[in-house]
């Protein structure tokens, strides 16, 4: 490199001038701090907006930084034309060497904010993975499953398969729940108790219908396997209404008597299958 062009660089890059472009970078650190925590308050206040409030954020997250580095680039440093090409020429081969993945994952996280395939609060699976996305970052995505884990993956695998959405973007999820009986218990009944056991959960949204389907199969002995379809207050209360919805179908078929002992006995008795060679 010519002398000329290393004054020129050691001039840009002057002591004064990285004082200047840290205290940018940091104040908008800290103004997207105070972003996150107004939106996690008034998420809190009006809880049935919350989807709608937690999308807000990365996309100003990308602006705040986005304003940062731009600020940065042309008001602190006003760079030659020279030096910003030497700048973008070292900068581009450091990138396509050494963090080829780190560009695939930023670029992936930029089209999932505008593509919107998902947004912050919906349920989603990918990778085996189901939960909450909880957050949308530049590198990767965080989801919260029921497990109680954070998963964080990153936005480049989001991109590259299939990802399931349970609710895309609404604060209300459908909630689908199995149950098998044997063939001979009375269908009309079950049908009727179960769509009462889902309309008296305290977390059924009762606005939307409740749909009990039925499906005979043979597994060793005929059985009735039932569907209940219905949606749930709020996306996070998904496993408390299948528990409690299965809690009072039980509590209510043995109650009635609809498992007679001879049901009963005659499924106990069934032999069960043994492979063969």
């Amino acid at each position: 490199m010519e002398p000329d062009a290393i004054q020129s660089l050691a001039e840009l890059f002057s002591f004064g001038r990285l004082i200047a472009s840290g205290l940018a970078l940091a104040m908008a650190w800290l103004a997207a701090q105070v972003v996150a925590w107004i939106l996690r308050l008034a998420s809190a206040r009006f809880s049935r907006y919350r989807l709608t409030i937690g999308r807000l954020f990365p996309v100003m997250r990308l602006l705040i930084w986005g304003f940062a580095l731009y600020f940065v680039i042309v008001v602190i440093f006003r760079p030659q034309a020279n030096s910003v090409l030497a700048l973008t020429a070292s900068a581009g081969l450091a990138f396509g060497l050494a963090a080829q993945e780190i560009v695939r994952n930023i670029l992936a996280g930029i089209f999932i904010l505008f593509d919107e395939p998902f947004r912050v609060g919906d349920m989603v699976e990918v990778d085996g993975h189901y939960g909450e996305v909880t957050s949308i970052g530049i590198r990767s995505t965080r989801i919260h499953t029921f497990d109680d884990s954070t998963i964080a993956v990153p936005n480049g695998l989001m991109m590259s398969q299939a990802v399931s959405n349970s609710n895309s973007g609404q604060i209300q999820e459908m909630v689908v729940i199995d149950f098998t009986l044997p063939a001979l218990a009375d269908t009309a009944t079950v049908k009727a108790i179960a769509a009462e056991a889902a309309a008296s959960s305290p977390y059924i949204y009762l606005r939307r219908p409740i749909e009990v389907m039925v499906e005979d199969r043979f597994d060793r002995t005929f059985l009735t396997r039932f569907k209940i379809k219905c949606y749930v207050l709020d996306v996070r209360y998904e496993r408390l209404l299948a528990s409690d919805v299965l809690e009072r179908l039980k509590g209510e078929i043995l109650a009635r008597g609809i498992l007679t002992p001879e049901i009963v006995l005659g499924l106990m008795a069934v032999e069960p299958r043994t492979g063969t060679a």
